[in-house]
């Protein structure tokens, strides 16, 4: 027997550190483990068997195409083209290539708006003092037309209107005029522009053939159908060349 007061262990002893028991499997659950990595390694050597089933058709494909070029190049070996020429060190003659025939530019450009410019000819103004003009030549029209001596007009909008006259210096007097003539008025024409020259008595006459110019020009709003030409009234027109006796307009 033991002494008294010693002291004894306890016959049950208790691990704080210890977790809790696993439970036994259930039955079956192996061999359900088993079954997954059957069907997980099956599907596993069908992939791949397929990859390199793949590669295999791969291949040949390559192959094939591989034989059917060699057997396409002799066909073209007869055949004359700079790139065989020049793998045999052949020199390769090139045909000049012939440039694209080119079209002569215009001399001149069709002009954005209607102007006209119309010079003398061999007459002088008849009883009516209208100035004729030359239209033997090609005229420099256009949207303008050129009728009886007078410019009508075919689009309507504003115009720089002008005239040169070159006259006798020994005449009494010279009247130059730029008119108009339109539905819009009832009487023969409006006056546009006007120059008059009246010569001095008092001074010696000037030499035989002496000549002056007379030079008017202004802006003037047109409607279409209307027509514009110039007036002599008094004085004689000295024809020397185009360049001394013009008229002509612009739109602006």
């Amino acid at each position: 027997m033991a002494s008294k007061g010693a002291e004894y262990p306890s016959v049950f002893v208790v691990d704080s550190r210890a977790g809790i028991p696993p439970l036994p499997p259930k039955p079956g659950h192996r061999q359900a483990q088993r079954r997954r990595s059957r069907v997980t390694q099956t599907m596993l050597y069908l992939l791949v068997s397929m990859a390199l089933f793949g590669i295999v058709v791969e291949a040949c494909l390559i192959y094939h195409l591989y034989k059917t070029k060699q057997s396409s190049e002799p066909l073209n070996k007869d055949k004359d083209t700079p790139q065989t020429d020049a793998r045999k060190g052949e020199h390769v003659m090139e045909h000049p290539t012939v440039p694209p025939k080119r079209t002569k530019p215009p001399l001149f450009k069709k002009p954005l708006k209607p102007l006209a410019h119309l010079s003398a000819g061999g007459e002088r103004p008849g009883a009516d003092g209208v100035m004729p003009w030359n239209d033997k030549v090609d005229l420099d029209l256009h949207e303008l037309e050129y009728k009886e001596n007078k410019l009508v007009v075919e689009k309507e909008g504003y115009y720089y209107i002008y005239s040169k006259l070159c006259f006798d210096a020994d005449e009494a007097s010279f009247h130059h005029l730029v008119v108009r003539t339109t539905s819009r008025f009832t009487g023969p024409y409006i006056e546009l522009l006007r120059n008059r020259y009246y010569g001095d008595h008092s001074k010696p006459p000037k030499k035989e053939g002496s000549m002056k110019n007379s030079y008017v020009g202004g802006v003037f709003h047109l409607y279409k159908g209307d027509a514009v030409f110039v007036v002599v009234k008094s004085g004689t027109v000295r024809l020397q060349n185009a360049a001394d006796n013009y008229f002509g307009m612009f739109m602006v």
